[in-house]
């Protein structure tokens, strides 16, 4: 999956969840009485009892319960879900979109003026360096661009103009930009690693080991998880330590 693909694939999924907060309900609630009345069933909520709470003297008053079903299904469900998926959304990929202004300029860099690309492709520079060394040349990437042959297409991807610049066999040209586009097709868009840790925790504190204290099942899941680096350990002398530390001295 490409970066930029990638967010505009979550830019249409905020926007259809947006979408459905506001008229949703009522088309799924539409949709859910035609399917009562081809299975012969009564389309109706049932009503839940209002509980009476005893109300004591406060600053600000109680929220009223609801007590249309249909409302309250509405109001403490559906729209907290989809907030609930909103806000997910915004708290996740917050950096990844801030990534993906950063290396945006790359493909729309039509839209912008030669002082703007410029400065961008400055930033972009001062980005990708490593102790004072950078990959790319903002100034020659900013008079690239501009001197880029005509496109395929006016909404080319990272990954189409990366073919395009190998098929056309000009990456000799461009070195600043066939480098720069290179580095943003090889982010990666999700990472599963904590997915992968917590089902590491699962082989670990099995029901047979229920007990585990929590720096146990810490020391245990840093030592599986890093398990590429603790074969290379030497685990005698780690032994040796843990033996030393344990022996009871006696006094004859």
């Amino acid at each position: 999956m490409q970066l930029d693909v990638a967010m505009g694939l979550l830019k249409n999924t905020k926007a259809s969840l947006v979408s459905y907060c506001e008229n949703g309900f009522v088309s799924a609630q539409a949709s859910a009485k035609n399917m009562c009345k081809e299975m012969n069933m009564e389309a109706v909520l049932k009503k839940k009892k209002l509980g009476m709470t005893k109300i004591h003297f406060g600053y600000e008053a109680p929220d009223e319960p609801i007590s249309d079903a249909s409302k309250r299904l509405e109001v403490s469900f559906v729209n907290t879900v989809v907030d609930s998926a909103i806000t997910s959304l915004n708290e996740r990929f917050q950096s990844l979109g801030e990534v993906r202004d950063k290396f945006r300029v790359l493909f729309h860099f039509k839209e912008l003026s030669f002082d703007s690309l410029t400065r961008q492709y400055e930033e972009l520079s001062d980005s990708l360096s490593y102790g004072g060394e950078l990959d790319i040349d903002g100034k020659e990437l900013a008079f690239d661009m501009r001197n880029l042959p005509k496109l395929p297409s006016d909404s080319t991807t990272a990954l189409e103009l990366l073919k395009y610049i190998h098929e056309k066999e000009i990456k000799e040209l461009y070195p600043n930009m066939w480098t720069a586009i290179r580095v943003a097709v090889t982010f990666h868009v999700t990472l599963a690693a904590a997915e992968r840790n917590f089902s590491e925790l699962k082989l670990i504190k099995t029901y047979l080991r229920s007990m585990i204290a929590q720096d146990r099942l810490t020391g245990l899941a840093v030592i599986s998880i890093n398990n590429a680096v603790g074969r290379q350990m030497s685990y005698g002398d780690i032994k040796d330590n843990f033996a030393s530390k344990k022996t009871k001295k006696q006094k004859f």
